[in-house]
C-alpha cells in the first residue's frame, strides 16, 4: 500500500485547501493507500467541510497539532502560523524517519512567519536539511519536460559566483542523473549552465567557466555521467524543453526558476534531494490573496504527489 505523509503549510494561505483538494484528486485512482497528514485536526477538517471536499477520512491519520483558530485570519503573516507550519513539517519529517519512509509532501509556507517563530532557514528546503547531521539538501524542480537541480539556492545574487564549488557541482549532476535513473531514464543526458554570458566566450567575460564550470564537467565524466558543459544558459533551456537534454544543472536561483515557471508554473514540482527523505512541494508560494475563497488551483499540489511516488522508488540512503 501506498503510503503519503504531508505537512500541512501555513494554515493562513492555500496550502491545506490545496493538499485537501489533491488528496480527493489522487483517492479514487488508487495512487494513495494511506495518508498522514501532520495538522491541526478540526482545522483541517472544518476546511474539508466548508469547501465540500469528499476524502475517504479511514485512510488519512491525523497527526494533530491541536487547536488553530477557524475559520482564521485568511492572508495574515503570523508567528503563529509560522510555528504550526514549522512543526507540521517537523513531526511529519519525523514520521517518516521514524517508520521507514522516503518521500514527504508539503504544501507551501511563509517564509516571513516562519522567521516570526524563530525559525530563521531561508525556506523548507534549509528548515529539512538542518534535521539531518550534516544534512546537505539540494533544490530541484521537475516537471514532464524539465528537470533541472541548483547548484546554490537562496543567495544574494553577488553572493553565486563565490559559492560556486567543483565538487558540490557534481554531486548536483550526480543527484539529478541517479534521479532521472529512478523514473526510467537509463542513460541520462545532462547539461551544465554557465554562469557569465555566452558562458564567458572562452574568458572574456569572467573565469568562473575555466576555473570552476568546466572542472566539475570533467570530473562528472570520469565518473561515467554524460554531461555537457559549461554552455549559454540562455540556450540550454530550450534546448531542454526540445528534450535534447534530459535535465539542466542550474548555478543559481533565477537561473533555472525563470525557464521553469515560464513553460510550466502550474505543473512544476520542487523536490529536495540529497537527503535519506526526498521531499516534494508545489512549485508556488501560499498566495494569500486567494487564501480562504475556495478557488486555489491544485495542479502543482496533484503533481507533487505523484512526483513523490515516482522519486521515491529503488532510492537508497541519500535521495
Amino acid at each position: 500500500m501506498n503510503t503519503l505523509v504531508c505537512s500541512c503549510g501555513d494554515p493562513h494561505g492555500v496550502g491545506p485547501e490545496v493538499l485537501l483538494k489533491s488528496l480527493a484528486y489522487c483517492q479514487p485512482t488508487g495512487l494513495l493507500g494511506r495518508v498522514v497528514v501532520a495538522a491541526p485536526g478540526g482545522y483541517l477538517e472544518r476546511l474539508a467541510r466548508d469547501l465540500r471536499i469528499e476524502l475517504a477520512w479511514e485512510n488519512v491519520q491525523i497527526l494533530d497539532l491541536g487547536d488553530y483558530p477557524y475559520p482564521p485570519p485568511w492572508g495574515e503573516i503570523s508567528a503563529r502560523a509560522g510555528e504550526t507550519a514549522a512543526r507540521s513539517l517537523l513531526e511529519a519529517l519525523n514520521f517518516c524517519r521514524t517508520n521507514g519512509l522516503r518521500a514527504l509532501v508539503t504544501p507551501p509556507v511563509c517564509k516571513e512567519a516562519l522567521h516570526s517563530a524563530g525559525y530563521r532557514y531561508p525556506g523548507q528546503t534549509e528548515l529539512i536539511g538542518a534535521q539531518f547531521e550534516g544534512g546537505r539538501p539540494v533544490m530541484s524542480f521537475f516537471t514532464d519536460r524539465l528537470k533541472v537541480i541548483l547548484a546554490t539556492t537562496h543567495l544574494p545574487l553577488r553572493d553565486v559566483p563565490f559559492r560556486l564549488d567543483s565538487a558540490n557541482i557534481v554531486r548536483c549532476i550526480e543527484l539529478l542523473g541517479r534521479a532521472l535513473q529512478r523514473v526510467g531514464v537509463e542513460d541520462p543526458r545532462l547539461v551544465l549552465c554557465g554562469l557569465n554570458p555566452h558562458a564567458s566566450e572562452h574568458g572574456l567575460f569572467g573565469d568562473e567557466e575555466r576555473k570552476i564550470l568546466q572542472p566539475a564537467v570533467e570530473a562528472a565524466r570520469a565518473q561515467g555521467w554524460r554531461v555537457d558543459g559549461p554552455l549559454p544558459a540562455d540556450t540550454v533551456f530550450l534546448r531542454a524543453w526540445r528534450e535534447e537534454f534530459d535535465g539542466v544543472v542550474a548555478l543559481y536561483h533565477d537561473q533555472a526558476l525563470i525557464p521553469v515557471k515560464l513553460v510550466a508554473f502550474e505543473e512544476a514540482v520542487n523536490v529536495t534531494l540529497g537527503l535519506p527523505v526526498l521531499r516534494t512541494s508545489p512549485d508556488h508560494g501560499t498566495a494569500f490573496d486567494l487564501a480562504g475563497r475556495g478557488i486555489a488551483d491544485p495542479t502543482s499540489m496533484i503533481a507533487a504527489v505523484k512526483w513523490a511516488f515516482r522519486l521515491s522508488r529503488s532510492a537508497g540512503d541519500e535521495v
